[in-house]
């Protein structure tokens, strides 16, 4: 093709549309007006997030459904420095992430115009969680680094790269020749995600493992063989992602569960806003604290009300004690799901108490990851097939403080095992 002079910006939208990303999750500010404007024209969808660390998770569980890597933009702010907590998790977990921070306009030292409110160093801040991290300083430099991002992302071992962009370069024009030396990618799982072999429930109640749909894609970090390590509330944002990329791909009858920690899910709980403003449908259960003693769980705030303020419904569950109320409680929880096409929350205030060689029968089939905790293996970026429930085992002797120190079988509050390198 012939070189063509076009805006900077339209450059980039070109190499993500031939890199197979058909939806961006993006914080608003003015810095990227002219790359939202540029999505809109070339086809690529926009998710509006409430805050900068979401968007990573939501390009992480995008990235860990399709096998593409996800993209995130926010304005480089004050607030941008919210990104790293995301980007750091990314990098752990080995998934291929590429994020724009969009910069106001500079004066002729370099310094935004509005000196009061200086953004971060965002490049040296991400330096040390990212594969790269570029800023702009050329219009032209724009498409190629864009496509050394992606392609950064996704070899070795995937991770996350940043770029930033000034504004005025986003709108400056360029000579591009869009078909010069670029084979568009395949589609393919991400590597830190290698499957593995289901881990069968005998021990746990039939009913919890049945609640879902066996090909079920479960979100969670609460427990499992290789638990995710994201902060408190990454599970909601991951499970939007998961949801817009099994729509994109044309599975919109694939159900999504999320498993979250009743302490985390506040922390991230506005996202709960956008699922419900752009039909993002999912279940959410909250479980009780693992490390609170019975009768010690915090009554404030009620997350069913908090859901039912974003516009989502919900529902109390006492606990796991009667299979018919749970049974009940998921069938209602799926429709109510499908038919709003918004979340939907069942919060488990208490869970079944079991003695403590429950642990000793159980453990041939069951993988411990945190000290007192039984889980059915998490499924979150392994192929579908299985649910992961926590179940309380609670004991005099786990209740002293000389058993919560990890072990060599156990870690306390994370999985044992590590990223691959």
């Amino acid at each position: 093709m012939a070189v063509q002079r076009i805006p900077a910006v339209r450059a980039a939208v070109q190499i993500m549309k031939d890199e197979g990303v058909g939806t961006v999750f993006g914080c608003s500010g003015a810095a990227l007006l002219p790359l939202y404007a540029a999505m809109e024209a070339g086809g690529i969808g926009r998710l509006p997030v409430r805050r900068e660390e979401a968007a990573a998770h939501m390009a992480f569980g995008w990235a860990r459904t399709s096998g593409r890597p996800g993209v995130a933009a926010v304005a480089a702010g004050p607030g941008a420095a919210r990104l790293v907590t995301g980007l750091h998790a990314a990098r752990q977990d080995a998934v291929p992430l590429v994020c724009i921070t969009g910069r106001a306009d500079t004066g002729p030292d370099g310094s935004p115009h509005h000196a009061t409110c200086r953004p971060p160093d965002l490049v040296r801040l991400a330096g040390p969680v990212t594969k790269r991290a570029e800023r702009i300083e050329d219009p032209a430099r724009l498409p190629g680094a864009f496509r050394e991002a992606f392609r950064i992302a996704r070899e070795g071992r995937p991770g996350p790269a940043l770029i930033d962009v000034p504004a005025e370069w986003a709108v400056a024009e360029i000579g591009y020749d869009a078909g010069a030396g670029f084979r568009p990618p395949r589609a393919g799982p991400v590597r830190g995600a290698a499957p593995r072999p289901p881990v069968p429930a005998s021990g746990v109640p039939a009913e919890i493992a049945g609640l879902f749909a066996p090909d079920a894609h479960v979100v969670s970090g609460t427990a499992g063989a290789c638990a995710r390590s994201g902060p408190p509330g990454w599970e909601v944002p991951a499970a939007i992602g998961v949801r817009t990329a099994l729509d994109s791909l044309g599975e919109r009858e694939a159900e999504v569960v999320a498993v979250i920690d009743s302490q985390d899910f506040p922390a991230l709980a506005e996202e709960l806003a956008t699922a419900a403003q752009h039909a993002v449908p999912f279940v959410l259960i909250t479980l009780p604290p693992v490390l609170t003693p019975p009768g010690h769980e915090p009554d404030f705030p009620d997350h069913v009300k908090l859901a039912e303020a974003y516009g989502c419904a919900g529902r109390y569950l006492a606990g796991a004690a009667d299979p018919a109320e749970l049974r009940s409680a998921a069938e209602w929880a799926r429709k109510e799901a499908v038919s709003t096409r918004r979340p939907v929350l069942l919060e488990v205030r208490a869970v079944q108490r079991l003695p403590l060689r429950f642990r000793a029968a159980a453990a041939p089939t069951l993988v411990l990851s945190r000290p007192g905790v039984a889980a059915v293996r998490n499924t979150f970026g392994h192929p579908p097939g299985l649910f992961q429930q926590t179940v309380d085992v609670w004991s005099e002797r786990f209740l002293r403080s000389d058993v919560r120190k990890p072990t060599s079988a156990l870690s306390y509050g994370r999985s044992p095992c590590r990223s691959p390198r």
